[in-house]
């Protein structure tokens, strides 16, 4: 083994290499790590808008509550993953997708996709830390990349898709009309 200060600076050198370039990987699977919550919840409300109110007083970009343009649903069920929106009747499959840096709700019929992106954590719970309201985008597309690259796709038809927000219910809690363990 060879000791000289000369291998031990190279030796160095390689160890930082090889720890900057792991850091972009362990940031980025960081990222989607704040969606899980939400990825696992039973339950997904998401409310989109055509554009964005404006503060009269601030002149700020706002989303007003309750004043939304389409509502989407998420529920999972028998172990699948299903979508309503009040756009369409009725009810789709819908895949979930875990990109590099967002979580993606993804539905397809004939080459037409309908996709939720989950971008930012929005607002945390006080007590408990956790993420309880997302920053969403909803886009409509026919780049089937979507299915492979998901995240660039986003990035890319970002501009012309429509800003909202999601929220999970009834995280860990069973339904109201299941049938209580031991009737």
């Amino acid at each position: 083994m060879d000791s000289s200060p000369a291998s031990t600076t190279f030796r160095g050198i390689g160890c930082w290499l090889l720890l900057a370039a792991a850091l972009p990987s362990a940031a980025q699977q960081a990222g989607v790590a704040q969606f899980e919550n939400l990825a696992t919840s039973p339950h997904v409300h998401c409310a989109f808008y055509r554009q964005y109110d404006i503060d009269p007083r601030t002149g700020d970009r706002l989303l007003v509550e309750g004043a939304s343009n389409s509502l989407t649903h998420y529920q999972r069920q028998n172990g699948r993953l299903r979508s309503i929106d009040t756009r369409r009747a009725g009810a789709r499959d819908a895949l979930l997708i875990r990109g590099r840096k967002y979580l993606h709700f993804i539905e397809r019929n004939a080459g037409f996709y309908v996709v939720t992106t989950i971008y930012a954590c929005l607002e945390r719970d006080a007590r408990t830390d956790l993420c309880i309201n997302y920053g969403a985008m909803n886009a409509r597309h026919f780049d089937s990349r979507v299915l492979r690259e998901p995240d660039a796709v986003f990035e890319d038809l970002q501009a012309h898709a429509e800003p909202g927000f999601c929220d999970h219910s009834f995280l860990h809690l069973r339904e109201a009309a299941a049938t209580p363990p031991g009737r």
